[in-house]
């Protein structure tokens, strides 16, 4: 188990990380990183991620209650959802990486079939409708999805990343921008072409070479009809 210095630090580099990145810009953005059971390590109201030191970080309650005059992000409340609904989220990320937010924005889904390791490390990465930010609106919002994915959208707003510790989620986001990324060009070249069914069922049966049981309700995306039908194969 990580002692709060070593929090401290991680949470101060993945904050700095994500800045340095693009991932955020000026005082946007908001991590976190589970401690105990009732004890959660945040980055505080109004800063820029890029310039935080550890001292400069809030201990909160599970129910975001500050533990010293420092005030966390009015943001925190997703967070704290993914914890309550989560005993396996140990840390969570929320950015707003350029090209993620830029699908939303457009009204294009990033659930799609098309590069196999998005499909067996994140699996579907659903957007949850658009909800006012530092509201209750934004945990209300996402319930239903943080329950069984690690990437979430946010419409017209960001991404939620969790994991099993900062870093973790920390990739995840990177991959998520990486994603849309890669599909803002193939939609330059005149759009994805998704995998088929079948070959997203074989991936989703190799999923344990990258050490994840189960992806982000990843059997969505056969079901719902995100992948190429088998019959135009």
């Amino acid at each position: 188990m990580l002692t709060e210095k070593q929090a401290r630090e991680e949470l101060v580099e993945v904050s700095r990380l994500c800045y340095s990145r693009g991932y955020i810009s000026g005082t946007e953005g908001n991590f976190s990183i589970r401690l105990a059971d009732n004890l959660i390590l945040t980055t505080p109201a109004g800063s820029c991620k890029g310039r935080l030191g550890c001292d400069d970080l809030v201990l909160t309650d599970i129910n975001g209650n500050s533990l010293s005059e420092k005030k966390p992000s009015t943001e925190l409340k997703m967070h704290l959802v993914a914890y309550h609904s989560r005993s396996d989220v140990r840390a969570v990320v929320h950015a707003h990486p350029t090209a993620a937010v830029g699908f939303t924005v457009a009204g294009v889904s990033l659930s799609q079939c098309v590069l196999p390791e998005v499909v067996c490390t994140l699996g579907n990465i659903p957007t949850a409708p658009y909800a006012t930010p530092s509201t209750d609106e934004i945990p209300d919002s996402i319930r239903e999805y943080v329950q069984k994915h690690d990437a979430v959208m946010l419409d017209h707003h960001g991404a939620l990343t969790l994991g099993k510790d900062i870093f973790d989620a920390f990739y995840k986001l990177e991959t998520v921008e990486h994603f849309a990324q890669t599909m803002l060009v193939a939609h330059m070249l005149g759009g994805p072409k998704p995998l088929y069914a079948s070959q997203v069922r074989k991936l989703l049966n190799i999923c344990s070479v990258y050490g994840l049981k189960q992806p982000g309700n990843a059997d969505q995306l056969v079901t719902a009809g995100f992948c190429q039908p088998d019959s135009e194969n």
